[in-house]
């Protein structure tokens, strides 16, 4: 029996969707989990979206209602439902998306009275649908079977961490088990405490070694026009060595609290964007910033890497040593010598985003 419980993200436009996302709260809890919605701060504004984005953090599944309205603009020109959805994505939350499939039957009165809202949202709805899943709905009754199905597959595709009651596990069962783990456990500790075994670790390349670095696209949205623009995916190779330059230069980090044990942090999802802009601007003749980025894996990649070479310190009041500052500085004084990167596949392209798909398109399954 699966006693795990998750948290549901229920995100849409407020005063339009009322009913509906009574509806959807009503399936989430049928199934045993946890709604989460701001039904109390329908009011939207930039200190209370940090609360929500504190809030997305800690949902296992993200929930995206879309019918006739956009939204009223922040002052980036996105609005709000918008600002949250691409939060989720940028964290990773599995993200189910329910399109209203026939919106020129809305009512008026729940749709954009003007021609920019109607714009905003016809470049929103495409940018939901595009390189993603979603499901259509017209009335209440399918809007709840649509979540509650998606709901289900995601459950079984996409597992996330979810809750479950501490008491679940306290059973006496469980715990004589964990006993005998541990018991055993504590043999094998005696056992391998007397063993002398010389592990050969893997061999660092050499700094001269080419590398291999995926470029992926990112998207950038126009704060004013609402439009959005994409970069292209590329793999790059260069030297382990002359992508230091780039990866001292780009890295995002911060210094934590004079007591903390950690003295500084670094922020891995904007490094990732911001050193995959850089590289995609070494070839390219255009502003690379919010169209590229480098994969976190790639990202600990490099990073081990430097750590290995003596480069950057896993814990200290900055990441680089003083060899890794010199290098950097030596690096700008001879302009960048050696350290351009070259293209194996794909291209450094900046590219519009596609064409939506039309509404009455047949449901995509999860």
């Amino acid at each position: 029996m699966n006693n795990k419980r998750y948290s549901i993200f229920i995100s849409s436009t407020f005063e339009d969707l009322k009913d509906e996302r009574l509806a959807v709260q009503d399936v989430v809890i049928s199934s045993g989990d946890f709604p989460v919605q701001m039904e109390s701060f329908p009011a939207a504004d930039d200190d209370q979206f940090e609360f929500i984005k504190a809030l997305i953090d800690k949902c296992d599944y993200y929930v995206l209602i879309v019918a006739g309205r956009y939204g009223n603009p922040a002052e980036d020109g996105m609005s709000y439902t918008e600002k949250e959805y691409h939060y989720a994505v940028s964290k990773g939350i599995p993200v189910l998306v329910l399109l209203h499939g026939n919106r020129g039957n809305i009512s008026a009165n729940k749709c954009e009275d003007s021609l920019e809202g109607k714009e905003r949202l016809a470049k929103f709805v495409t940018t939901v649908q595009t390189s993603r899943v979603r499901k259509v709905w017209t009335t209440t009754d399918a809007l709840k079977l649509a979540v509650r199905e998606a709901l289900d597959n995601a459950k079984a595709t996409k597992p996330a961490i979810g809750w479950i009651r501490g008491d679940t596990l306290a059973s006496s069962d469980a715990l004589k088990e964990i006993a005998e783990v541990r018991k055993e456990n504590a043999k094998y500790r005696d056992a391998i405490g007397h063993l002398e075994v010389e592990l050969a670790l893997p061999p660092i390349p050499a700094g001269d070694d080419p590398v291999e670095i995926d470029l992926l696209p990112d998207v950038l949205i126009e704060s004013k026009s609402g439009g959005s623009t994409s970069g292209s995916y590329a793999r790059l190779r260069c030297t382990w060595i002359g992508a230091f330059p780039i990866f001292y230069s780009n890295l995002k980090w911060h210094t934590g609290d004079w007591n903390d044990p950690t003295p500084y942090y670094i922020e891995s999802d904007q490094s990732c964007a911001s050193i995959g802009a850089a590289f995609a601007g070494e070839l390219a003749s255009f502003d690379t910033e919010y169209l590229f980025r480098i994969s976190k894996a790639t990202f600990d990649r490099l990073h081990a890497y430097y750590v290995e070479v003596g480069l950057m310190v896993s814990e200290g009041e900055q990441p680089f040593t003083e060899a890794a500052q010199r290098f950097a500085r030596r690096h700008r004084i001879n302009g960048g010598v050696g350290a351009r990167p070259v293209i194996v596949e794909g291209s450094i392209e900046r590219k519009l985003p596609l064409a939506g798909k039309p509404e009455e398109e047949e449901d995509i399954p999860f």
